[in-house]
């Protein structure tokens, strides 16, 4: 078993070359390994009791090799993922079950009746190219590295979606660097925090029209104290607005982008009102991008709010300011300021930089608990 943190991100195929260019892939401090091309077969009974229990198994085809990859759901913050992984070569293209008892299979899944009806369900295929980096952190201590970047597809129900994503897996150091190392790539290219699996997008196909982003419920206990909420609720808007901006590009659904605004605005509101706990940062490029953005936002929408007022459904003159909406929306998912922006708050919550700019008067409102 082994347990993976990584962080995934997302880039438009029209830019893997520029990433490729950039002066870190042609350093001294990083090796190509080489290119993969990767098949995956995922599988599930029809009524989806895996991932209904939060695991994904699949058989990979990589060369001659055959290997069974069970995953747990793990957890994501910040932007960062750990789960666990356990992997097992095999003889055949037959799943091996009594290897699952060897990792975290669910006890509701041993049932014989329900493996019987395990099968395929959805597969990828891409190309990895693979490199290993091996360099220093910010600190001076070492920092250790794979990045993959995955080109290809997503195939379920006779759909397809284009893949395209670039992971950087910890194998040395501390996980916070592989922010500041994809912080740098992403100012030149743009690039975009994803918690969206694999399996998720292969699951998003076969159920495309029960397909929606969910915003969880904030809890908090007698203990939870105000930088913790903070902390907290930033985490899930750091989750949400690149979600809803994702839902917004595979669905089309314009429902997504007041949701992305209205979460974009919860992350200034949270910065604005913990100001007595988060003291700002001194050069402000993430209130800059963020109001920038949530401007941007604002108009692109604007022609639905129009909508809305008129109570009219079909109006040529209204679609064709959807259109208008829909290729600005589109250029701005290509730019990298969205990108910058999740990597900076990412960097924020990792590295707590405003404890070092805390007073005692900071310092005793954030620790007191938000419920006192």
């Amino acid at each position: 078993m082994a347990l993976e943190v990584e962080l995934k991100l997302t880039l438009s195929p029209h830019h893997v070359g520029s990433l490729k260019q950039q002066p870190l892939f042609r350093s001294e401090q990083i090796r190509e390994l080489g290119q993969q091309q990767l098949g995956n077969t995922y599988f599930d009974t029809p009524d989806q009791k895996l991932t209904e229990h939060r695991v994904a198994l699949r058989i990979r085809q990589k060369g001659d090799q055959l290997i069974q990859t069970l995953k747990t759901s793990g957890s994501s913050e910040a932007g960062m993922h750990s789960r666990k992984e356990w992997e097992w070569l095999l003889d055949s293209e037959e799943l091996n079950y009594n290897l699952l008892s060897e990792a975290e299979w669910p006890k509701a899944l041993e049932d014989s009746e329900l493996q019987k009806r395990i099968a395929p369900v959805f597969s990828t295929n891409f190309n990895r190219t693979l490199w290993i980096l091996d360099t220093l952190d910010s600190q001076g201590n070492p920092l250790k590295a794979e990045i993959a970047l995955d080109e290809g597809t997503v195939t379920a129900a006779g759909l397809e979606d284009p893949l395209c994503e670039l992971e950087l897996e910890l194998l040395e150091g501390e996980a916070s660097e592989l922010v500041k190392v994809a912080l740098q790539l992403a100012r030149h290219v743009p690039l975009y925090i994803s918690d969206i699996s694999k399996a998720e997008r292969g699951y998003r196909l076969l159920s495309t029209e029960k397909y929606q982003v969910k915003r969880p419920e904030a809890v908090f206990d007698e203990e939870t104290t105000l930088e913790q909420a903070f902390c907290q609720l930033l985490v899930t808007e750091l989750t949400l607005w690149p979600r809803y901006f994702e839902a917004w590009r595979f669905t089309k659904n314009w429902d997504y982008i007041p949701l992305a605004l209205d979460s974009l605005r919860n992350t200034g509101a949270l910065f604005e009102t913990f100001s007595d706990v988060i003291p700002a940062e001194p050069d402000g490029e993430i209130e800059q991008l963020l109001t920038k953005l949530i401007r941007q936002i604002r108009d692109i929408n604007a022609w639905t709010r129009v909508k809305t007022l008129s109570g009219i459904e079909d109006s040529e003159w209204l679609k064709k300011h959807e259109s208008k909406a829909a290729a600005r929306m589109e250029v701005l998912l290509q730019t990298a300021e969205p990108g910058i922006l999740a990597l900076l708050i990412s960097d924020q919550l990792i590295e707590q930089p405003w404890r070092d700019r805390w007073n005692e008067q900071h310092q005793e409102i954030a620790l007191s608990p938000i419920k006192e």
